[in-house]
């Protein structure tokens, strides 16, 4: 049986070879526990709303999302009610209703799409979680990035394909979630409607935008899009984000020690990734923060990639409250320096621990 001598990698100074021996002794690096982290602090009885163009079985009174992209063209509109760990009730609802549910709740919104190597469930508690720590309304977009026959990068790689097949879902939302918009009175006052795409997630929009297909979104929609440790190639980046204009604000947050997307650069034919380090030229609609400083590597190596959650966000005030103020459609005041720092290479902010 092969072991794994974690003492001896952490004394190496190459966070490369780390990778390569964590590859060797864990296949699945991508992995993701199935509980939340915050799960024992749910109330039960509450409720978050979800999309999805999963396909999907009913085994007597249980739904089962599968990891396939729909052939239908209709997405999946849901009602999740959180019980107990184990018990979430699943009710498939009408587009119709699924609207006039969270319209009638006169609060801030941010719609979270995730990344790769999630479940159904996974993708549900990740959604559960931003709520609650962030206390925000969550519109969670599930798509299937986790394969049971694949581990590691090739299920990496299938969740790209199923960005590619899914495109047209990926639209659907963005026309739904700008209806949503235009629907609720709330946001013509005060309240803040937002998008939060992390990690591959960042490749719907990617794709959006290189095949033409956001002219239809011109109008605005979000105050803040966030693209978060984004799984998506650095170089070039700047040409398809300075094509999104259904936005306020553009934030980017990168980690150059991001544990996660140094194993996509290293072990697939992609560069750098775009949330691991940031080079120019910069998106000029864009502002750029980064966590090297505030983050950086440690363990569990997870933290270096998910830091909008857990154990960066429970223990650093500062981060929790960026990502706080982000949901909530604020603008980031980056001239305050007790939170951030201005890179002297002229590629956006460090944010202070």
């Amino acid at each position: 049986m092969q072991t794994c001598h974690t003492r001896v990698v952490f004394r190496c100074s190459s966070l490369s070879i780390f990778l390569i021996i964590a590859f060797l002794c864990e296949p699945i690096l991508f992995a993701q526990k199935i509980e939340s982290v915050y799960i024992n602090e749910f109330e039960s009885g509450k409720t978050i709303y979800t999309i999805t163009n999963r396909t999907y079985t009913l085994d007597e009174t249980t739904y089962h999302f599968l990891n396939e992209v729909t052939r239908d063209s209709a997405l999946t509109y849901l009602k999740i009610t959180f019980y107990q760990p184990d018990s979430l009730n699943i009710k498939i609802i009408a587009p119709e209703t699924f609207l006039h549910e969270i319209t009638e709740k006169k609060e801030d919104w941010l719609l979270f799409i995730h990344g790769d190597s999630k479940t159904f469930e996974q993708a549900v508690m990740r959604g559960y979680d931003i709520q609650h720590l962030h206390k925000i309304n969550v519109i969670v977009f599930s798509w299937p990035t986790k394969d049971p026959n694949y581990n590691g990068i090739k299920n990496f790689k299938n969740s790209k394909m199923n960005v590619l097949k899914s495109l047209d879902h990926f639209e659907g939302l963005l026309t739904f979630i700008e209806e949503f918009r235009q629907s609720n009175a709330a946001f013509s006052n005060d309240k803040k409607l937002s998008l939060f795409i992390h990690s591959l997630g960042n490749s719907y929009l990617e794709n959006l935008v290189k095949e033409s297909r956001n002219n239809a979104y011109q109008d605005f929609i979000f105050e803040n899009v966030v693209l978060n440790a984004a799984a998506v190639n650095q170089e070039g980046h700047d040409k398809w984000v300075e094509g999104l204009s259904f936005q306020e604000n553009i934030y980017i947050t990168s980690n150059r020690r991001d544990f996660n997307l140094k194993g996509v650069h290293i072990f697939t034919k992609d560069g750098k990734q775009l949330g691991e380090k940031v080079l120019a030229p910069i998106a000029q609609n864009a502002d750029y923060i980064q966590f090297t400083e505030a983050v950086g590597f440690r363990t569990p190596t997870g933290t270096t990639h998910t830091y909008f959650i857990g154990e960066v966000a429970d223990e650093s005030h500062t981060i929790k409250q960026f990502y706080t103020e982000l949901f909530h459609g604020k603008k980031i005041d980056l001239n305050d320096k007790k939170r951030f720092i201005k890179r002297e290479d002229g590629v956006g902010y460090d944010i202070i621990f």
